[in-house]
């Protein structure tokens, strides 16, 4: 199978490194900018991909919506297989992508887009062959994950731990998408498009890590407690709730064991019941490794991840009830029994009137 991949940073250059090895695959081209095309595989225009006739499948490495959306449509329009890891193009245009794919009897696989190396979007679009997936979740961040352990487990400040997950790669330059909790969005919003056939764009909450502070720190700590940013969604009666908060864990809690930039996801099944996977959840290896699943999935003949039924809904996080622990302008408190939506609305209505806000679910 001939395989040529959009982007040669750190992914991409991980992919291309692992397909050189890997039993079965070869590869053909790599679309770089005009000022890094140095080597006689690499080219510069896409359509000299898309016109390729010897191309099979095509790897998206590049991240970001656009111009990634107008290239996977064009490779897929040309008949390629087309492979990502790219959660924000998979959370905006992943169904268009998918029914393209569909009507050109091609295969369009993601598993890559969320964990990293680890595989519960494969496992769950498996699974869910069989199953029914009732709800999923977990630490589905590192970069949050390190700076939130950096500051409990080493009594740094949110400046301090932020800026050492920065020298070590595990954050960008300017990590908003990590720290606001969106990153993890997007990937619970990958969890329910694959568990659930329903994409959530609409209502859904979401708060990060922005406001963890050393006080916060320590409190929990003194009380043999670890916070972790979590991602969730799944099913209710009124269909489906999807939300990214921080959360309070007791020190005996299996989160509460997931330390730096490792990620924890999870799912429960109607049969299976609660099945966890923990592992490196990004960097140029674990990411490749999980692209070459999905390449692998390709030549088994593996077409989707998605049905054809998939369409984009309004999350519904009205019903969801959790207890919360509260620190505004520098006073703890907690309370029970609060719809996360209410809980996130009130965080914001006081920030709007001047408060210092930090909210976590207790999960006891």
């Amino acid at each position: 199978m001939n395989i040529s991949i959009l982007g040669f940073g750190t992914v991409g250059r991980g992919v291309y490194e692992m397909i050189c090895k890997a039993e079965g695959m070869k590869a053909r081209k790599v679309l770089v900018l005009p000022v890094e095309c140095t080597e006689s595989f690499m080219v510069t225009s896409i359509d000299e991909i898309v016109n390729d006739k010897e191309t099979d499948v095509v790897v998206e490495c590049m991240g970001g919506i656009h111009p990634a959306f107008e290239f996977a449509s064009a490779c897929l329009k040309a008949g390629k297989s087309f492979v990502t890891s790219n959660k924000a193009l998979i959370s905006e245009f992943g169904i268009e992508l998918e029914a393209l794919a569909r009507e050109k009897n091609v295969s369009f696989l993601f598993s890559a887009a969320c964990g990293g190396a680890i595989p519960v979007l494969h496992n769950i679009s498996v699974a869910s062959q069989t199953d029914t997936i009732i709800r999923c979740g977990g630490i589905l961040n590192g970069t949050t994950n390190f700076i939130l352990t950096n500051m409990q487990d080493n009594g740094k400040d949110y400046k301090e731990a932020l800026s050492e997950a920065q020298k070590l790669g595990y954050a960008e330059a300017d990590p908003t998408a990590d720290v606001s909790g969106m990153d993890t969005l997007r990937k619970v919003m990958l969890l329910s498009s694959v568990s659930f056939s329903s994409l959530p764009t609409e209502n859904l909450c979401c708060e990060g890590i922005e406001n963890f502070s050393k006080e916060v720190a320590d409190y929990v700590k003194e009380r043999d407690m670890s916070v972790r940013l979590m991602g969730f969604c799944g099913k209710t009666e009124a269909g489906i709730y999807a939300y990214v908060e921080p959360v309070v864990v007791p020190s005996s809690a299996v989160e509460a064991s997931i330390s730096s930039n490792i990620n924890f996801a999870w799912y429960e099944g109607e049969n299976s019941g609660f099945i966890g996977l923990m592992g490196q959840g990004a960097g140029r290896y674990p990411t490749a490794s999980a692209v070459l699943r999905d390449l692998s999935a390709v030549i088994e003949g593996k077409k989707s991840m998605i049905g054809p039924c998939c369409k984009k809904i309004k999350a519904d996080n009205s019903g969801i009830l959790n207890s919360y622990l509260l620190y505004i302008d520098g006073v703890f408190s907690s309370i029970e029994s609060i719809s996360v939506t209410e809980m996130h609305e009130k965080a914001k209505e006081l920030r709007e009137k001047g408060s210092k806000v930090f909210f976590a679910q207790y999960k006891i």
